[in-house]
């Protein structure tokens, strides 16, 4: 595959809560649509903006390859505090995917548009809560290498094996395409 592809940054997230269900969705093209995905679809239509923000806002980055769109950016201070929202609950801090993703899209949101964001928050629908999330440098880093991790399952001829604990398996969208269970009994690999 060729490596000037650009990737969509929401994939970010994918691959780190699961690097085999990034490989089945983005690889194989095996994407279920779930009431998971279409009430998340739905969600992000809605994105609340008040004056002075923005929503829908396009980001890139040449460098990464990556592409996407901001649910929300707020300012505070007169510095942009980006905002993604989520479907599921929350929990007492942002889920580690999310926060990689947000680090993503600070990443496109620098490279793309000249602003620089050093704070983002999550907005989890089910638990009416936000989660903030401070963008440090090596949280950033952790969104280069999702970035790099991405391209190298790209290149593989196979899926990685089940990495993750059977609790994220609950209501995945790739979960019959994927068969956790079998590929745990089988020792884990695709």
């Amino acid at each position: 595959m060729d490596e000037a592809y650009y990737l969509p940054v929401s994939k970010v997230n994918t691959v780190v809560f699961c690097p085999r269900r990034f490989y089945l969705e983005y690889v194989l093209g095996e994407v279920h649509r779930n009431h998971h995905i279409i009430e998340g679809h739905y969600l992000h239509t809605r994105a609340y903006t008040e004056r002075g923000e923005r929503s829908g806002v396009w980001v890139w980055s040449d460098r990464l390859g990556l592409v996407g769109v901001v649910d929300r950016i707020e300012y505070a201070a007169g510095k942009p505090v980006l905002v993604e929202y989520k479907k599921g609950r929350a929990f007492p801090q942002a889920n580690d995917s999310d926060a990689v993703q947000l680090a993503a899209q600070a990443l496109c949101l620098e490279e793309s548009r000249g602003e620089r964001a050093r704070r983002g928050a999550v907005y989890y629908h089910a638990s009416r809560s936000r989660r903030e999330v401070e963008l440090t440098p090596e949280l950033l880093s952790r969104a280069e290498a999702a970035v790099a991790h991405m391209r190298q399952l790209l290149r593989s001829l196979r899926p990685p094996g089940v990495a993750v604990p059977p609790s994220k398996c609950a209501g995945c969208s790739t979960r019959e395409a994927c068969q956790p269970e079998l590929l745990r009994r089988a020792g884990g690999r695709g």
